[in-house]
């Protein structure tokens, strides 16, 4: 029963990527990438006819692009990025894409969406295994389709939802299953982004309690490849991108000075009431996750909720609700799939929060698709 929804899903995510692009794009698929005229495309790929959107810097899947087709920093592409540092240590969904290209620069673009989509159907794929073991039907994992970090690295291909299917997947083989399944998934998590630490530390923390000692550096032992990449980012790209950050006041700026939108007043009034529900839920997130803290040594799920709400709290991304609840997707995944055999609805609100105001940011879009196809 697994097979079917994570198919689907695939289908489903594939096809709206199609249809946006047709009918929005002009049939340019690098539009998904959401590169932006504010910043200057790598000389290497000048002649790639990248979709640029205009008054913009973009946003992030442009720099995964371009690593992407320079994961080695061979070609020169990297040093025409402001944070090359920052974005090169996120190798993993640009590697996949470059080897699946064989090297080949024009085919690195669609490989990309397909790694891509090779994730979607792998975090259905352990949804639909979570969700049974719960006693819910595995075809609702289909609608892993419309959370948050799987909408927007749809939209704007960033990596995020390939760390939360990986996620996923610690949580399937860190209660049952394959020993070595689990640690390649906690070994390729650090490298999709630096968040994925957390699966590592918390695959580690039981064996920590139960003074394993031998058993918890096999675990930490999953680092080594995350350590010895951003080692190499390191050597060829200096220090690593820092941020001077306070803990709670980026969080408090979401409220204190939100987002200026160019709307009719009304419009501006029912985005901000969205927003406001969407910081709310992330904090709900945080509280719930929190709660668990007495248990964070004793399973390895709850030591990755605990562990996540935790970090959550400094992040950088609160005032722009596109970032924030994407990198909060694991841990607003785990709290949803955690309250059904604990019986805890509040539990589960912080996903049912959050998510709505994602959706909103696809309206024109669909709007888009939705004329052209009445059009034609």
């Amino acid at each position: 029963m697994r097979l079917v929804p994570a198919l689907l899903c695939t289908f489903l995510g594939l096809s709206w990527q199609l249809l946006t692009v047709h009918y929005n794009y002009r049939g340019n698929v690098t539009a998904l990438f959401c590169a932006g005229v504010n910043l200057s495309i790598p000389p290497a790929l000048e002649g790639e006819h990248i979709y640029r959107f205009a008054n913009s810097s973009g946003y992030d899947g442009q720099t995964y692009h371009y690593v992407a087709h320079d994961p080695l920093a061979r070609l020169g592409i990297g040093r025409v990025l402001p944070d090359a540092s920052f974005r090169y240590r996120r190798i993993l969904l640009p590697a996949m894409a470059y080897l699946l290209a064989l090297g080949r620069q024009h085919w690195v673009d669609r490989s990309y969406l397909a790694c891509n989509l090779l994730f979607l159907f792998l975090g259905s794929w352990w949804l639909a295994e979570l969700l049974s073991r719960i006693g819910i039907h595995p075809g609702f994992a289909v609608l892993y389709l419309i959370v948050p970090a799987t909408v927007i690295s749809l939209d704007r291909l960033t990596v995020d939802l390939a760390l939360a299917s990986l996620a996923l997947g610690f949580a399937v083989y860190a209660t049952r299953g394959s020993r070595w399944r689990l640690l390649a998934v906690v070994a390729l998590a650090p490298l999709c982004r630096e968040t994925g630490v957390v699966l590592v530390v918390a695959a580690a923390m039981p064996h920590l309690r139960a003074r394993r000692y031998r058993e918890a550096t096999f675990w930490a032992s999953a680092l080594l490849p995350a350590i010895a990449w951003y080692g190499f980012v390191r050597w060829s790209f200096g220090p690593f991108f820092t941020s001077d950050t306070v803990p709670l006041l980026s969080a408090l700026g979401g409220v204190l000075h939100p987002f200026p939108y160019r709307f009719p007043a009304l419009v501006r009034a029912v985005l901000y009431v969205f927003d406001a529900l969407l910081l709310a839920g992330e904090w709900v997130a945080i509280v719930v996750g929190l709660r668990k803290l007495r248990e964070v040594a004793a399973d390895p799920v709850r030591a990755a909720v605990v562990l996540w709400a935790i970090g959550a709290i400094p992040i950088s991304v609160w005032t722009e609700f596109y970032s924030s609840s994407r990198v909060l997707t694991p841990l607003l995944l785990f709290e949803f799939l955690r309250s059904f055999p604990e019986r805890r609805s509040i539990d589960r609100l912080p996903l049912l929060m959050v998510s709505p105001r994602i959706w909103i940011q696809l309206l024109p879009q669909i709007g888009g698709v939705l004329r052209g196809i009445f059009a034609g």
